[in-house]
């Protein structure tokens, strides 16, 4: 029987596949086992499931509720609570500033983590690839189709024009008949497309939290280049679309990862005043780490 269900797991998704780029399975790969209650429905999430037991109230519970089960002379109460499914949507910026490699690389690993991750916790998941004027939205039936899907779709290096986060999540919330989502993911490195030197940023996500209908997690990309390298190299730059050479010193790259993190430190600090939970991502390790230390300080916070 075990035999079976391995074989079985292994159909159902290529679990070296996914290693390979980097996800981590925390969980085996068999079915989920869930409490279904009163009324036995098909799918995880849903349903009933067990609470706690507590004594039997004379004048307030129904005796029908009584446990068959209870140890002679004491009435027990069996409590039961409906299990729900969040709705989680992950939108991925794939314009031009997202295709230098490292963040490539970052952005597909964490988008593929969340998948897999918030799937085999029961939520229900749809992803967003969106730049500018551009929309493509993956929602499969199973775990397998989705991540299939979005691995073949990430392979291609298109190189698009960008939309600023903000833009693109208001948006999402003036759709009327939308979906409601719970949790929102924004997986971006939130370089400004526009000039936005005289807008005030708290002042618009403020406006956008309150149209939106779940909370918003930002995940900033970035990145930290070696300072060993050097010589000439070719560069693509994909927003002008155009090569241009370019002499890389030790110095050099100490003063781009210099103005990489007074960037992303800004943003922070953004995020930090609308407090609004978010993660910086600068190297493949991070992934995992932080979306587990994220999990952590919501659950935390929920208590």
């Amino acid at each position: 029987m075990h035999t079976r269900d391995h074989e079985s797991a292994n159909t159902i998704l290529d679990k070296r596949k996914l290693q390979a780029l980097g996800v981590l399975l925390p969980v085996q790969l068999s079915g989920m086992s869930f409490f279904s209650g009163r009324h036995p429905l098909g799918r995880a999430g849903e349903g009933m499931r067990f609470l706690r037991t507590r004594p039997f109230e004379s004048g307030h519970d129904n005796p029908r509720d009584i446990d068959k089960f209870s140890p002679p002379d004491e009435f027990w109460i069996n409590e039961w609570e409906a299990e729900s499914q969040a709705s989680v949507l992950l939108c991925a910026d794939v314009s031009g500033s997202m295709a230098f490699g490292p963040k490539a690389a970052l952005r597909n690993l964490s988008l593929l983590q969340l998948t897999y991750s918030l799937w085999r916790a029961g939520d229900r998941v749809r992803a967003v690839l969106f730049s500018q004027g551009k929309r493509e939205t993956f929602a499969e039936r199973n775990l397998k189709s989705q991540l299939e899907k979005l691995m073949t779709r990430l392979s291609f290096h298109n190189v698009l024009p960008g939309q600023d986060v903000i833009d693109m999540l208001a948006e999402h919330a003036s759709r009327k008949g939308s979906t409601r989502d719970d949790l929102i993911f924004v997986v971006s490195d939130f370089c400004p497309v526009k000039d936005e030197s005289g807008l005030d940023q708290a002042a618009q996500w403020r406006t956008l939290q309150r149209a939106m209908s779940g909370d918003i997690v930002p995940v900033i990309v970035s990145f930290e280049l070696a300072t060993d390298q050097r010589g000439s190299i070719r560069l693509w730059d994909a927003e002008r679309r155009q090569h241009r050479m370019t002499l890389i010193t030790p110095s050099r790259i100490r003063r781009i990862n210099a103005e990489e993190a007074k960037r992303v430190a800004g943003i922070e600090r953004l995020f930090r005043k609308l407090v609004v939970d978010y993660l910086v991502l600068r190297r493949e390790q991070d992934v995992y780490p932080e979306l587990a230390r994220l999990a952590r300080w919501r659950r935390r916070c929920r208590t």
